[in-house]
């Protein structure tokens, strides 16, 4: 036999209708006693001793049963906390037809039928838990809940929080529950300080400190919200699956934070690197300029070495994308230059640089997909213009991804200051990157082994930056799913390892572990610090060894007609005539002889070798102007481009 005593005071039998059974007379009151608790038996005797209800339930249950039924509720919790609520409630079903005044799977049973958004039976089985337990905190928290969210009666809501609060005054679910409440009612003063009462109760509680950064928003306190978010991030994560929503928003918001703070403080972060370019212009002995150049157009900001280009000064120039990224952007080529400096200081400076050679590995590695896009009738024009930007696009990813890990770790550490920025700016980058790896179009024309060691480089990435902020982000989730992300979570580790006995230089090793994983060692070389003027890409040299000079007049003369050829013409069209000329020198270019050539891209024309090595040169400059060919056009181009804005102009 099972006893129940509750004091008639806190029997609640409708929230909207409250009646104190302690004033009505006692056979009254016995008669709404029985209806209210029938739920647990067909036979119960009610009787009422000094304003408490005895209840007495007859049937009687065996213990080895009562201890199945114990184990029972455990399994059930377990597939709760797995979020298969539909097993659990059956599982909770079975705990109650033994114990039907088992308190706790009752309670259970309420939860899993409301995230199934069954709120009618939730609602239900809460009022049972509150007749059997007046002062369970969980059931005054849910059902208020449901009143709050599901049936827009704050009034009620209202009375289950407070009523909750009489009887567990410190239960941090209910202070956080009643503090949003409170928030969405306007209530900012109340809301705040029982968010902080739940903190103090439980520092655990992810929904509490999300709920408080978002009071601090919607106050205008985006410093105050995204303190309160650090907090969140900066302690362990939560196990239960329930709180992964709370996570996604507060991530989410973090970003939203970010991104309003870094642009409030963009001028004084502006101000902040040109202070840093100053430091770094005092210890290496080197002028920096940066520039604002709007027109670049495929990349945001380009580091120009000064040793690459034969100039006094490296040079940094930015396109101005956003006030929030801006920043981050710029002091991210400030710091390839660092690393390039350091790495220089102690010998060991390399320039990436890819040859006809490894032009030529990296085209016969795709040859099978030129064939198949073929088949499926793709114009030969187009396979021409993308076949090389896709290897060319790759060769740079591949020397960039390790350094950039490098450049955004050291800034990380450096520049707290700066950390909004980077976080906005990162996000944008990895944006980009999901873009890639989702586009049905961009796989279907894309080698598959191009597509696969890209994406593996931005799955190492996008584990990067979760392993930068802490689980502020969580982008390494879109790729762990695929087969890709074994390999990229292989080539993070390699990173995080080299980091750890990090010297100037290393990144240069970095680079090569990653392609020798990707099976891209042979698509690159290295040169020495001591070959002037090289840039990430080499373009093809001439085959015969007689160096190119600008002393003939014929340099800029095809330098001038270049640049009335490329005039008007999109940056694809350029880029198509130049990497045509780039696939035809893969088996070199005669300069010296009367021998001439023809490209699709000017059917009935015929160039001599020189020409077309103008040609191309022009194409690349204009293209993207950080590209470097090694030949020595420079002077016969600028004077070129002057004539040629003269006669615009």
């Amino acid at each position: 036999m099972a006893l129940l005593i509750v004091p008639l005071k806190q029997i609640i039998l409708d929230p909207s209708n409250l009646i104190d059974l302690s004033t009505l007379p006692e056979p009254e009151a016995i008669r709404l006693i029985k209806e209210s608790y029938g739920f647990l038996s067909a036979s119960l005797d009610v009787s009422i001793r000094d304003g408490l209800a005895v209840i007495e339930l007859k049937e009687e249950r065996p213990v080895a049963r009562i201890n199945d039924a114990q184990k029972t509720f455990q399994k059930g919790v377990r597939e709760a906390q797995q979020g298969d609520y539909r097993k659990a409630i059956k599982t909770f079903t079975k705990v109650l037809e033994i114990i039907p005044n088992h308190v706790d799977a009752r309670r259970n049973l309420a939860m899993a039928h409301l995230e199934l958004g069954n709120v009618a039976k939730a609602k239900e089985h809460l009022e049972e838990c509150l007749k059997l337990d007046p002062a369970n905190a969980w059931s005054f928290v849910l059902l208020g809940n449901i009143y709050a969210k599901h049936e827009r009666n704050q009034p009620v809501a209202e009375f289950y929080y407070e009523a909750g609060l009489t009887t567990s005054p410190n239960d941090n679910i209910l202070l956080n529950n009643y503090a949003a409440l409170q928030m969405e009612q306007g209530n900012s003063v109340k809301a705040k300080k029982l968010f902080e009462r739940a903190l103090v109760a439980d520092s655990s509680y992810p929904n509490t400190y999300y709920g408080l950064a978002y009071l601090y928003q919607i106050n205008r306190e985006p410093a105050a919200a995204i303190a309160i978010l650090d907090r969140l991030f900066d302690q362990p994560k939560s196990s239960d699956m329930r709180s992964e929503s709370v996570y996604r928003n507060a991530r989410a918001l973090y970003l939203e934070l970010s991104d309003e703070l870094a642009r409030q403080d963009s001028t004084r972060l502006m101000g902040l690197i040109q202070e840093k370019k100053s430091e770094l212009e005092h210890a290496a002995g080197q002028r920096i300029s940066i520039e604002e150049d709007n027109s670049l157009e495929y990349v945001s900001a380009v580091a120009q070495m000064a040793w690459k280009h034969g100039r006094d000064e490296h040079r940094v120039r930015y396109r101005m994308k956003s006030e929030a990224v801006t920043p981050h952007l710029v002091a991210h080529e400030l710091e390839h230059i660092v690393l390039e400096q350091q790495a220089r200081a102690e010998g060991r400076n390399l320039f990436f640089v890819t040859t006809a050679e490894t032009r030529t590995a990296a085209v016969h590695s795709v040859a099978s997909h030129v064939s198949k896009l073929q088949q499926q009738g793709y114009a030969e024009k187009n396979i021409a213009e993308v076949i090389p930007q896709l290897i060319h696009g790759l060769c740079n990813q591949i020397f960039n991804c390790p350094l950039d890990m490098v450049v955004e770790h050291n800034l990380y550490a450096k520049y707290p200051e700066l950390q909004r920025s980077q976080f906005v700016s990162l996000h944008q980058m990895y944006q980009e990157a999901l873009k890639a790896f989702t586009s049905p179009e961009i796989k279907k024309l894309t080698p598959p082994s191009i597509f696969r060691a890209s994406n593996t480089l931005n799955c190492a990435y996008a584990l990067f930056i979760d392993h930068l902020y802490q689980g502020r982000t969580d982008y390494s989730s879109a790729y762990r799913s695929s087969e890709i992300f074994s390999t990229g979570k292989n080539l993070f580790d390699i990173w995080k390892k080299q980091m750890e006995v990090f010297q100037p230089g290393d990144e240069y090793a970095l680079v090569d572990e990653f392609a020798r994983l990707l099976k891209l060692r042979s698509w690159y070389i290295w040169k020495t610090d001591d070959v002037p003027d090289l840039s990430v890409t080499e373009l093809p040299s001439a085959t015969n060894t007689v160096p190119l000079t600008t002393d003939k007049p014929e340099a800029y003369i095809y330098c001038l007609d270049a640049l009335r050829r490329f005039d008007g013409k999109s940056r694809d069209e350029i880029f198509a005539v130049a990497s045509e000329i780039g696939i035809l020198g893969m088996n070199g270019i005669d300069h010296t002889s009367e021998k001439t050539y023809s490209l699709k891209a000017y059917p009935g024309e015929t160039f001599t070798g020189l020409s077309l090595l103008c040609l191309m040169y022009v194409g690349f400059k204009l293209y993207d102007p950080s590209v470097n060919s090694g030949l020595d056009f420079a002077e016969a181009y600028e004077m070129a481009l002057e004539a040629h804005k003269a006669a615009v102009h």
